[in-house]
């Protein structure tokens, strides 16, 4: 990866995951006053199973596109690799604290949704120029 490219990729990276974790606060604190300390722990933990998905999901990203004997393309194999393990890790980190921790649904998934929606509200612009 071109070192631009690469400083544009680790800077979105970094504000949606800092917008995930402002979101996933946020969330937490008004279900504990609105609620109990039960919602707030769920919601973080919703909102943890995103933001570790999103962290590896990143990381895969930047391997499918290293891998790419610095041709301007993606390795497919890579990238669908780490779509399916990101899936697979969404579906048992939610099991496990739904199941065997037996967190509040409602506020696990408060969290899972909220971190979600931070993808809608951390659109970058790194390094573009808008057209007038």
């Amino acid at each position: 990866m071109e070192p631009a490219v690469n400083n544009a990729f680790s800077h979105t990276l970094r504000k949606i995951l800092m917008v995930q974790a402002g979101l996933v606060v946020a969330t937490a604190v008004v279900l504990a006053l609105v609620k109990n300390h039960e919602y707030f722990l769920a919601t973080l933990y919703g909102g943890a199973v995103i933001i570790v998905s999103t962290s590896y999901f990143g990381w895969r990203l930047k391997i499918a596109t290293q891998s790419a004997d610095n041709k301007p393309a993606v390795n497919t194999v890579e990238l669908f690799k780490g779509i399916f393990i990101r899936f697979l890790l969404v579906i048992v980190l939610l099991a496990l604290g739904l199941g065997w921790l037996k967190l509040e649904p409602a506020g696990v998934l408060s969290g899972f949704i909220v971190a979600q929606l931070a993808f809608w509200f951390s659109r970058s612009s790194y390094g573009m120029t808008r057209r007038k």
